[in-house]
């Protein structure tokens, strides 16, 4: 595991949900581990409690050939929290966003917009999540 943080802690949460003895749920598990497709465990986060009420995305318009400059621009802001490279459609970059206040949403769209070679920048701003079974 990347983490070295195991499932130990949940695996008798784990078993019960899956509806196996918790003896079969940790040999899934371990397998799973082994084969790589589970690769760790990470925290899950609660963003509110750190002041970020706002969650989004960003699309970024722009060529390809100043795709890396815009990552290495993007990865060092507080409020972008994860960049894909975009295969089709109108944008180049997907920038995942979480914001602590509206204003600074449109100070990241005006400012981006400056950045060379951007010729514009969507903001998603994300609704209720409804979470699949």
């Amino acid at each position: 595991m990347s983490n070295g943080i195991g499932v130990g802690p949940r695996l008798t949460e784990l078993a019960k949900h899956v509806g196996v003895p918790r003896s079969t749920a940790n040999l899934r598990v371990r397998m799973l581990t082994e084969k790589h497709i589970v690769t760790g465990y990470r925290p899950e986060i609660n963003w509110e409690e750190l002041g970020y009420y706002i969650n989004g995305y960003m699309g970024v318009e722009c060529p390809k050939s100043v795709v890396g400059d815009l990552i290495n621009f993007l990865e060092n802001q507080e409020w972008v929290f994860g960049i894909w490279e975009v295969t089709t459609g109108k944008y180049g970059l997907l920038v995942m966003c979480r914001f602590q206040q509206y204003s600074e949403i449109e100070q990241v769209q005006t400012f981006t917009k400056t950045v060379q070679g951007v010729r514009d920048a969507d903001v998603f701003l994300l609704g209720k999540y409804h979470k699949l079974k």
